[in-house]
């Protein structure tokens, strides 16, 4: 929608300047405008001073006041556009009342098919934190590309085979009457034995010679699926993945459309591995095959180990190729943490070798380390901060806060104010960013938070119901037709149209970018402009039925845009709070 506005604009432009809509910009002053256009790229063209430019795209504009724009004035090097308010409420406000719920959706990726892949939780190792931003952020990517038009599949990769598997094995093996009792426990209390028996293998692993052979051993017969590990295997893995369904319903995660396991991909590995080292693409190496990423600028990883086992890196491959002959997708991101930047570098280099298709189409999506302000986590250690923990905490804090709420259901709000809690806190920092997640402020219903959200629609939510029980015409009317938008004229009035009106365009930022930040600070923006908008602009005391029912449109198209941006971030809404 506000793509539309600046074409207005760029109509009353030098046709010859080639000026695009994105070439005008929100200033940083509302006070210079409410569009402005930077001079320098025309002027470096023109081969003129910035400011000269300005000023002679001013005295060139004529006969504009009855269009989109009311005033025009340069300043410096900027050519500043003053909107016309009721033309742009009659534009913005009849678009959003004739798409409604599709408001904001574009054709970017119509026609596009791309994998996102994340979530990728460990089996026998808990979920932390860090999986919890994985999670969170994944699926509000693939919202955000979803309503862009991208056909998304969306993929899970997990580990249920390696050393973390051999190390929990091994620690059940000696907490055996534990593993009796955890059969007949809850799936909850079931992982955090297997994150105990985790621990303890981990611990041992690294101080005890004999433990560490004998954890090695357990590897292989995971890996050869030796009878006499199979059976325990195979049910400690099922808890494993019971939970993380608990936790996916938990976060609202829809389905994914493949979950691939790392136990898939052995052999195969093995296969790509074998046949590249025969093409020169792998080379062996003191007892195991690498890839000389040294060769590109990258560091030497190891493909196959010394007893000839695959490793991630390999794995890697094989995943690769059975995702690309089951999807074919133009794009496959992968949504990992930073730490695996590097380590992505030489896969994605192998890949062009073994797999030259995926050629510019494999895409590491960087998130940044999550934690609380005790520090760094570590499941080795067994001193981590779960995820599961982390929601329970936050619930039980809104729980405390609304003991004397009169809301009915109580356990059912104070979930989904926890859920926007925690999943808001992740998605305002950007992606690639480091963050501390602060519980207090996660829960403030006056700060830059999830709750504040909710709290802003279940505000508008009582303003239209306030209103429409009032002795007005508007009491009666399911639908209003022909609000009269024009009469919308007031600087908090275009101020919010205008807010509004950016949506569709921050989506596809978002998508672009692939960093769900953009809406999550949009949104919050958009409340913040709604909240000093209903302080000045009365609705239920407009000076006439026409404006009370212009202002109410108003309420209403705010109401969907913060509802369709908080489901863009997995955010449940509330009708009261």
């Amino acid at each position: 929608m506000m793509d539309e506005i600046k074409k207005q604009i760029i109509k009353l432009l030098p046709a010859d300047l080639e000026i695009k809509p994105e070439d005008l910009v929100v200033p940083p002053d509302a006070k210079m405008g409410d569009l402005s256009l930077p001079c320098f790229v025309v002027a470096k063209k023109l081969g003129k001073n910035p400011a000269e430019v300005a000023h002679e795209l001013e005295s060139g504009i004529k006969n504009y006041e009855s269009g989109t724009v009311k005033t025009v004035q340069a300043t410096g090097p900027y050519l500043n556009f003053v909107l016309n308010p009721a033309v742009v409420a009659e534009m913005v406000l009849k678009a959003m009342a004739k798409e409604k719920n599709k408001f904001g959706e574009s054709k970017l990726g119509q026609g596009k098919k791309i994998m996102v892949e994340f979530a990728h939780p460990n089996t026998h190792k808990a979920v932390h934190i860090g999986h919890l931003r994985n999670m969170v952020t994944g699926e509000s990517l693939v919202r955000i590309f979803e309503k862009v038009g991208f056909k998304v599949i969306r993929a899970n990769y997990q580990g249920d085979v390696g050393m973390q598997v051999a190390k929990c094995l091994w620690g059940i093996e000696r907490l055996k009457n534990e593993y009796e009792q955890a059969k007949k426990k809850t799936v909850s209390e079931r992982v955090k034995f297997l994150g105990r028996a985790y621990a303890l293998g981990a611990q041992t692993f690294e101080k005890d010679e004999q433990a560490k052979k004998e954890i090695g051993e357990y590897n292989k017969k995971i890996y050869s699926q030796d009878k006499s590990i199979k059976k325990i295997y195979a049910l400690t893995r099922k808890w494993s993945l019971d939970y993380f369904q608990e936790i996916y319903k938990r976060l609202e995660i829809k389905k994914f459309d493949r979950l691939y396991f790392e136990s898939e991909m052995p052999r195969r590995a093995v296969e790509i591995v074998r046949a590249g080292l025969k093409k020169g693409i792998f080379k062996e190496s003191q007892g195991a095959v690498i890839f000389e990423g040294g060769k590109y600028g990258l560091h030497d990883r190891v493909f196959l180990n010394s007893q000839g086992l695959p490793v991630y890196e390999s794995k890697d491959q094989a995943l690769a190729e059975m995702q690309f002959k089951e999807y074919n997708p133009a794009e496959i991101l992968h949504l990992v943490a930073q730490e695996q930047t590097e380590y992505f570098k030489v896969i994605f280099k192998a890949l062009e070798f073994t797999l030259p298709q995926s050629i510019g189409r494999e895409k590491h999506v960087v998130y940044g380390w999550v934690s609380l302000k005790e520090g760094k986590m570590s499941s080795r250690t067994g001193q981590v901060v779960l995820a599961e923990w982390l929601l329970d905490e936050v619930e039980e804090k809104i729980i405390e806060v609304m003991r004397d709420s009169k809301i009915k259901n109580k356990k059912d709000t104070a979930r989904k104010v926890a859920l926007a809690a925690v999943k808001y806190s992740i998605l305002k920092t950007g992606v690639a960013n480091n963050m501390v997640f602060d519980i207090n402020e996660s829960i403030s219903l006056e700060g830059d938070s999830g709750p504040y959200l909710q709290y802003s629609i279940a505000r508008i939510n009582s303003i239209i119901k306030k209103i429409r029980s009032t002795k007005s015409e508007i009491r009666n009317k399911s639908k209003i037709t022909n609000p009269k938008y024009q009469m919308l004229k007031t600087d908090v009035e275009k101020h919010l149209i205008l807010k509004l009106a950016a949506f569709p365009e921050v989506v596809a930022k978002a998508a672009q970018r692939k960093d769900p930040s953009e809406v999550a600070k949009y949104v919050y923006e958009t409340a913040r402009v709604f909240s000093d908008f209903y302080e000045k602009s009365p609705v239920l005391k407009a000076e006439s039925e026409d404006l009370k029912v212009a202002r109410l449109e108003l309420v209403k198209a705010t109401k969907t845009v913060l509802e369709q941006g908080l489901s863009l971030l997995g955010i449940p809404t509330l009708k009261e709070m």
